[in-house]
């Protein structure tokens, strides 16, 4: 694929929530029923070391408040969820099937409660955190639901391939997973006991989603094995924000700090990112010795939403007269002939036989340039709204359809929310016995179809879901498509 230009970049985890804010209310363990679809659920995960031959895995969960089906009693609202989690082996690491068998193994029973649920909104989050410690080796962890939908219970499955490192001394510098996290602070006495760790209060954040609400990006790692591998009793830590796919430094987004030798060493920061414009970033921690010479390094991906936010170099000047033009004008032509493709996923039969119409490159830069500027739904503002609108959601696809056969648009899920939008409902039916996985996705008024589904299932059980029914016109229709789930 072409390389984006920098108009595509801007990615925000999802057009429809909010940043994040997170709220820690009251979750009780209580024997939970299985909860209605969908749940909103993130998880991520972090290593450190524990002790000889044993590592530290900890499990950040994160449950979105709006999605919960809260009911009133005399305390309140209240709502429950199950969550099992499984950690095993991978099967690279563990062929044999009798050692496939989970080294962890735990079932969260909560129970939600809040006062009033007028003031729950997208974007606040229940925190949970789970530690336990492995041998160091390859797994895969399951974070699974019991959920109930139409067809009857099933089950919301989630699953991420783990590497968990041997952290042990062997004379050499490391850093442990990077913590993303809303906030940390000196821990009260009265503080939640599972987000503490060296008497910081650490509140992670499963989703790396930040901007409005949550304008700080905190990190929380540690160093081991400095002893061994710095002289002269002091190292630098260098930190920096960098654009997804750059290297370089943000101005402003780069911190040298010099520091004592200690192993291990605790280390813990914070960005500003409230100026930042919505895109992907990546947190960088590198340990440099006197030399200035890379020691060990460590980094994570982060996402921001400030919608608010303008980048520099793509404001459209209202009183230049030909900003598209102006924009195709200067792209490489590689990335025109992928622009090309992204138009087509939204163009009409007459605009797909205009194009075959085309007779050179220059003739392709004057398409797209009126191709947006007819879709521009104020072209009294600095924005083409349609454009970036579509980049956006763009970006977002390509962070969840991406696959090692093509594009995320060329997909069929991909393709839908490309040129419908987001769907107003996602209801994953992962889990059935009798019935192949499948997803289904509702629209509650596309324009000039009114409400509308599509279904998307995994029929050959390699985990690629192809669209096998629309009410859509012009797209696949099958009405029995319950049929073809059976197994």
């Amino acid at each position: 694929m072409a390389s984006c230009s920098l108009a595509q970049r801007r990615f925000m985890r999802t057009l429809t929530q909010a940043v994040v804010v997170t709220v820690v209310l009251l979750v009780v363990p209580l024997r939970a029923q299985p909860t209605e679809l969908p749940l909103d659920l993130n998880f991520d995960t972090a290593t450190f070391f524990y002790a000889e031959n044993q590592t530290l895995v900890e499990v950040y969960l994160a449950i979105g408040a709006a999605s919960l089906s809260f009911e009133a009693n005399e305390d309140g609202f209240t709502d429950e969820v199950e969550i099992h989690l499984a950690l095993r082996p991978a099967a690279m690491a563990a062929p044999d099937a009798a050692t496939t068998a989970a080294v962890f193994a735990d079932t969260l029973n909560l129970q939600f409660q809040v006062a009033d649920t007028t003031g729950l909104a997208q974007g606040q989050y229940f925190l949970q955190q789970v530690r336990t410690a492995v041998a160091p080796g390859e797994y895969v962890l399951d974070v699974n639901v019991p959920t109930t939908a139409d067809d009857g219970q099933g089950t919301m499955s989630l699953r991420r391939d783990l590497l968990v490192p041997d952290y042990a001394p062997d004379g050499r510098a490391r850093l442990a997973d990077l913590t993303l996290a809303s906030s940390i602070t000196r821990a009260a006495d009265n503080a939640d006991p599972r987000f503490i760790k060296n008497r910081l209060d650490i509140r992670p954040s499963p989703s790396r989603l930040f901007g409005i609400g949550s304008e700080r990006v905190f990190y929380y790692t540690e160093a081991y094995g400095l002893n061994d591998a710095v002289a002269g009793g002091e190292y630098t830590l260098l930190a920096r924000v960098t654009e997804a796919n750059l290297t370089q430094p943000i101005e402003g987004m780069e911190r040298r700090t010099s520091r004592a030798v200690r192993s291990p060493d605790v280390l813990v920061g914070a960005f500003d990112i409230s100026a930042l414009p919505s895109g992907s970033y990546f947190l960088r921690l590198v340990l440099l010795n006197a030399d200035n010479e890379a020691l060990a390094e460590q980094s994570q991906k982060f996402f921001v939403y400030n919608p608010n936010v303008v980048r520099e170099d793509l404001v459209e000047d209202p009183l230049a007269e030909d900003y598209m033009t102006t924009l195709y004008a200067s792209m490489p032509a590689d990335e025109l002939e992928e622009n090309i493709k992204h138009a087509l996923v939204i163009a009409t039969s007459r605009e797909r036989s205009r194009l075959n119409d085309l007779p050179n490159e220059e003739a392709k830069r004057e398409y797209l340039a009126e191709f947006w500027r007819i879709r521009d739904p104020n072209s009294s503002t600095a924005i083409n709204e349609a454009r970036r609108d579509f980049y956006d959601r763009l970006l977002q696809i390509e962070e969840r359809y991406s696959t090692n056969f093509g594009e995320a648009y060329e997909t069929d899920q991909g393709r839908v929310m490309l040129k419908y939008g987001i769907p107003s409902v996602i209801d994953p039916r992962r889990s059935n016995s009798e019935l192949r996985p499948h997803e289904v996705w509702e629209y509650e008024n596309l324009p000039g179809e009114g409400r509308s589904i599509f279904v998307f299932a995994d029929l050959d059980g390699f985990g690629t879901f192809e669209l096998i029914h629309s009410d859509v016109t012009g797209e696949e229709s099958r009405p029995d498509w319950r049929a073809a789930l059976r197994r």
